[in-house]
């Protein structure tokens, strides 16, 4: 991922983060007065690059307030916006760049599962799935494979109504169907990212597994999302 220089960086970039005050969706997310990069001063002499930076600065807080990997989202949108400047170095294509921010902005607009990953010292996988409905429930799927295998499938099959766990607090989400409960434990950093997601389910859920596997576990991060206009 690219790094966030400590000192110097220039107004869009730190607008597109959330790290200036957020200007009206009609304008710029930074003080065109102060535009010194050719990318900048390009989105500043268009009135639609100028909405459109608005847009995605506005898509990005709003996604980036609910998603739970806070760390892999601000990388990609790092990466994204460390691609537009290089291809900027000395003068832009107001074209292109239009190009870029109109795939970002449908980009942000669109679902964006998050998956998580439990697997240890066994060769089975968990793998948990995430897509945020709003801000207190987000759809999830849980699934544990060996070698081609399911050993756990939550939904059951694609008949069951998707699975929609509603937020108590922060730290923890709930899910229940008939006997089966599941929360999730959230464990987050002091920004809102959550770095870490346990899974308790009752014994009610133990007809989503064969055998002796089940839906409780320890789940960490596994997205790989790149930039769009990689």
């Amino acid at each position: 991922m690219v790094r966030i220089a400590g000192f110097g960086v220039p107004a869009l970039f730190l607008a597109i983060f959330g790290l200036h005050a957020a200007a009206p969706i009609q304008s710029a997310s930074f003080d065109c007065a102060k535009a010194s990069h050719p990318l900048e001063k390009t989105i500043c002499a268009s009135s639609k690059l100028s909405k459109l930076d608005g847009e995605v600065a506005a898509l990005y807080r709003a996604r980036l307030a609910l998603i739970f990997d806070k760390e892999g989202f601000r990388g990609q949108q790092r990466d994204w916006q460390q691609i537009l400047r290089t291809r900027c170095t000395r003068t832009c294509d107001a074209k292109a760049v239009e190009a870029d921010y109109v795939q970002q902005r449908d980009s942000l607009r669109a679902p964006l599962p998050e998956s998580y990953e439990a697997s240890y010292k066994t060769a089975d996988v968990g793998t948990l799935t995430i897509t945020h409905v709003d801000a207190r429930q987000f759809d999830f799927s849980f699934t544990r494979d060996l070698e081609g295998e399911t050993l756990c499938k939550l939904p059951a099959n694609d008949s069951e109504p998707g699975a929609i766990a509603t937020l108590a607090s922060p730290a923890k989400a709930s899910w229940t169907s008939g006997a089966c409960k599941v929360d999730f434990l959230l464990a987050r950093d002091k920004t809102g990212h959550v770095s870490r997601i346990d899974t308790l389910a009752s014994p009610g859920c133990k007809h989503y597994c064969k055998a002796n596997h089940g839906v409780s576990d320890v789940f960490l991060p596994a997205n790989t999302w790149v930039a769009g206009n990689q």
